[in-house]
This record gives structure tokens, C-alpha cells and sequence, in this order.
């Protein structure tokens, strides 16, 4: 089987690695991406929103939101850091 793998990748057949027989009764992945963005997106508004109401001066929520929205990914993406040219460009934006 790995044998059959190596040679379909090698030939550029990514989507054709296995026949449907050698596959099966796999369960197929449901992509949830759009989901964790669209939390990660929910979490920085609430607590943006939080400390605004809470009184913090603009400077600070200035400041506050890359590092909310920078744990809140690393939370909801289950620990996945990101890279450091991610990061910069989080924080420096361009």
C-alpha cells in the first residue's frame, strides 16, 4: 500500500493516493476551519467589547488586541503557535 502511495504522489496524483477499495470504510474529514475563525473572530469582539465597556483607555485596547486575538487563536486552534512572520505581521500590521 505505501508502495502504491509513493508512486501516485511521485506521478503528481495527490487527490488518487488510494483506490476506493483500498479506503474503506474511512470516514471522510469535514473541514471546520471557517468555524474556529469565525469563533476566533466572536472571542476578540467580546472581550474587545468587555474592556472597552469596562472603561480601558483607547491606548490600551490598542495594545490589548493583538495579544487577545493572538491567545485566542492559540486556544481555539487547540496550541498551534503561530509563526514568527505570522506574529509580525499580527502585530505590525502592513
Amino acid at each position: 500500500m505505501l508502495l502504491v502511495i509513493a508512486e501516485r504522489y511521485a506521478e503528481g496524483r495527490v487527490g488518487q493516493l488510494l483506490d476506493d477499495e483500498q479506503i474503506g470504510d474511512a470516514v471522510p474529514v469535514v473541514p471546520r476551519e471557517h468555524l474556529r475563525m469565525a469563533a476566533v473572530g466572536g472571542v476578540v469582539v467580546l472581550i474587545m467589547a468587555g474592556a472597552s465597556v469596562a472603561g480601558l483607555p483607547e491606548a490600551a485596547l490598542t495594545a490589548l488586541l493583538p495579544v487577545v486575538a493572538l491567545v485566542a487563536v492559540i486556544v481555539i486552534n487547540r496550541g498551534k503557535v503561530p509563526s514568527p512572520s505570522e506574529l509580525t505581521d499580527l502585530v505590525i500590521p502592513r
